[in-house]
């Protein structure tokens, strides 16, 4: 009696684009590789980014190895912005001692980075208004969550005369 068909396994590297293998084996290696009882999945970014000061440096500029592979292959500019803004988050937040290198592991920005790319070698589309909408929204978000603490600390400052 035939087996029943497998659902597909977003982690099986069987389903890689010949033209992105190299980005899927990054994510992989970085953000899914091994797994701990009871499916949680991680990779060598986890365990580079516990190295004081240059892990979470190391893990960004591999992080950006994806984004330069997702230009040569002709990505759309915001899709490019979004895998941008996913190694930002991550390298920003990875910075936190301990607690950064735990969102580091959940977040898994490789892996979201190759989806996107996967997607659009799947289906190239072109930038649509709400597209941009996203991007700027996301920007507008991070110039608040930067400028607001800030403008905090400054008033804080002034009412006690420092």
């Amino acid at each position: 009696m035939p087996h029943p068909a497998r659902p597909l396994n977003r982690y099986s590297p069987a389903y890689v684009d010949p033209r992105i293998a190299d980005v899927e084996a990054v994510a992989r290696w970085f953000d899914y590789a091994f797994v701990l009882p009871g499916g949680f999945r991680f990779g060598f970014a986890g365990i580079i980014g516990l190295i004081p000061g240059i892990g979470d440096l190391i893990d960004a500029l591999v992080s950006l190895y994806i984004v330069h592979r997702a230009i040569q292959l002709g990505v759309s500019r915001v899709t490019v912005a979004r895998m941008m803004l996913n190694v930002g988050i991550e390298g920003v937040a990875g910075t936190v001692p301990l607690i950064g290198d735990l969102f580091d592991v959940a977040f898994k920005a490789n892996r979201r980075n190759y989806e996107l790319l996967r997607s659009h070698m799947e289906e190239p589309r072109k930038q649509t208004a709400l597209d941009w909408l996203f991007l700027l929204a996301t920007i507008l978000i991070c110039i608040i969550s930067i400028a607001l603490p800030i403008w905090a600390l400054v008033a804080l400052f002034r009412h006690f005369g420092a």
